[in-house]
């Protein structure tokens, strides 16, 4: 066995350790390149999204001088080509639509109209294909269509060429540089679903108070598939968990009574579902869940990994700690507006506070935004092997 399989497996057992909520060796470090990296390289952010070859070798540049465990990824969420062969009207990216250093935006529209709901909800993947495509892309407006046809094969060959280039780098990732991939596979909240993609913010607020039992309706109808979803796209993989970012349960988005009703329960059915078939979800909790943490300890134990952001990391610690593994407790403000050691003064009371007896892995909050500053990124890691040693 070569040194870098050796680093890997050794870094594999620390994931998996404290993924089980047990006590490794070392606090386990997780890190993502984000778009601040395009300042400190010389290069766009257009660059960065559309050439993936040039996005990857600036990852290949960083990781010798970063000592962490887990890769959550490269600095762009996205690859706009597969977009584009559809005619996408869901994202602008950075130099087409929006300036070429600004990141992506989404642009959030009610693509699907009240009067839909009884045909979404007796059949939504038909729905999804009938009216959901036509209404978001261009290419797509005529189903069945020679044009709309020829769309589609774009779209798949894009979708699968940038997976094909990212199994390659993270292979090389891997025998390179002995680091683990955070997880496999994505799914999402069924109530996220409705209100992000379908209905959008305005319209699913709405229908909370002019017609509840079609919000309740769809979201039950949309649980099985976001389960099949987030098993599907891990291909086999039961090891690491299914990215799910959980945009409209943090507080006060929706007020303690609707996430009660309207969003955890389904929720609750996802991440049961996922579990049943031993898929664990990393629960990225953007922002505040302090209010709901009581109802989160009603799941399975181990069936999610909790991302604090701005979520009370000690009463997260209390409820949650030892049941489920904890992960980030480092705030993305700090990153951005703080020292290298006020940074490391954060880590070090962190790691007292939320990892003393193990089931914790060290991360930033949420998204490090892209005007992080180099130097902050790397004393969070050198601080977490400094303070996180067991």
């Amino acid at each position: 066995m070569s040194e870098k399989q050796m680093l890997y497996q050794k870094r594999l057992e620390r994931y998996m350790t404290a993924m089980d909520c047990g006590k490794p060796d070392m606090v386990p470090v997780a890190f993502g390149v984000g778009e601040w990296i395009a300042k400190y390289t010389g290069t766009t952010l257009q660059e960065i999204y559309y050439d993936l070859d040039k996005s990857n070798s600036i990852v290949s540049e960083m990781l010798p001088g970063l000592d962490f465990d887990i890769f959550k990824g490269g600095p762009s969420l996205w690859w706009p080509p597969m977009f584009d062969a559809m005619g996408s009207k869901l994202y602008k990216f950075p130099g087409i639509g929006v300036e070429e250093n600004s990141t992506f935006q989404f642009n959030e529209q009610e693509y699907m109209k009240p009067e839909d709901y009884d045909e979404f909800i007796s059949s939504p993947t038909e729905w999804l294909v009938n009216h959901y495509l036509p209404n978001i892309s261009t290419e797509l407006e005529n189903p069945g269509s020679y044009r709309s046809t020829v769309a589609l094969i774009k779209g798949a060959a894009a979708f699968a060429m940038q997976g094909g280039i990212m199994a390659q780098a993270y292979e090389k990732w891997t025998m390179d540089h002995g680091i683990v991939g955070q997880g496999t596979g994505f799914t999402k909240a069924p109530f996220d679903t409705l209100g992000d993609a379908l209905r959008g913010m305005k319209g699913v607020l709405l229908d909370l108070r002019r017609r509840p039992e079609k919000v309740l309706a769809a979201c039950e109808a949309i649980t099985p598939h976001n389960v099949n979803c987030g098993l599907a796209g891990a291909g086999a993989d039961t090891r690491f968990p299914c990215f799910a970012p959980l945009h409209r349960g943090a507080y006060p988005f929706l007020n303690p009574n609707q996430w009660n009703n309207f969003y955890w329960p389904s929720l609750k059915a996802t991440i049961e579902g996922l579990w049943a078939r031993g898929k664990r979800m990393l629960f990225y909790a953007e922002g505040d869940w302090t209010p709901y943490l009581e109802k989160i300890a009603e799941l399975p134990d181990k069936s999610i990994i909790f991302q604090i952001d701005t979520t009370d990391p000690k009463k997260a610690k209390a409820i949650l700690g030892g049941r489920f593994c904890l992960q980030g407790g480092v705030p993305t403000t700090l990153l951005t507006y703080g020292t290298p050691e006020k940074v490391k003064e954060h880590i070090k009371r962190t790691i007292d506070e939320l990892a003393c007896d193990g089931g914790f892995i060290l991360d930033a909050g949420g998204v490090v935004m892209g005007d992080a500053k180099q130097e902050n990124v790397i004393a969070m890691i050198e601080a977490a092997r400094e303070y996180g040693v067991y």
